[in-house]
């Protein structure tokens, strides 16, 4: 059972995960494979970034997201962190269409993506604070 107001389709939330997606610099080839049906993880370790089709971890992880909440994850995030072990993120889109020009206009704005996050800490949506390197992206908060 889903928490937001369904307004929007699956496909039109497809098109505003691309959208999120080319906002946030990710890699075009990996925009493309996600229109074709793929999940990639960014990979945080340290400060470098590796950006590969999600593991079978990830996508069992995203596939239960969605349908426990109606959305559409887009892209999911792994870091590992001194102080909350390993977290996890997954960027989504949700049905409430009424609320996307509010939230395109916050990640270009301040950099800030609704993310259910997972870790050692706390599990919960909430917002993360990422930035695009190299194709991918890096959780900075």
């Amino acid at each position: 059972m889903g928490i937001y107001k369904k307004e929007a389709s699956w496909e039109e939330m497809k098109r505003e995960a691309s959208r999120r997606m080319e906002l946030l610099k990710l890699e075009p080839q990996t925009v493309q494979e996600f229109e074709a049906g793929a999940l990639y993880l960014s990979r945080q370790q340290g400060g470098q970034i590796a950006l590969q089709p999600a593991d079978e971890e990830a996508r069992a992880w995203a596939s239960q997201f969605e349908r426990e909440y109606e959305c559409l994850v887009y892209h999911a995030l792994r870091a590992d962190t001194p102080l909350a072990g390993t977290c996890q993120a997954l960027l989504f889109v949700s049905p409430a269409s009424s609320d996307w020009g509010r939230e395109r206009d916050y990640i270009k704005r301040a950099g800030l993506v609704y993310a259910y996050v997972s870790s050692e800490l706390e599990d919960g949506v909430g917002e993360i604070m990422i930035s695009p390197q190299n194709g991918g992206l890096i959780w900075l908060a």
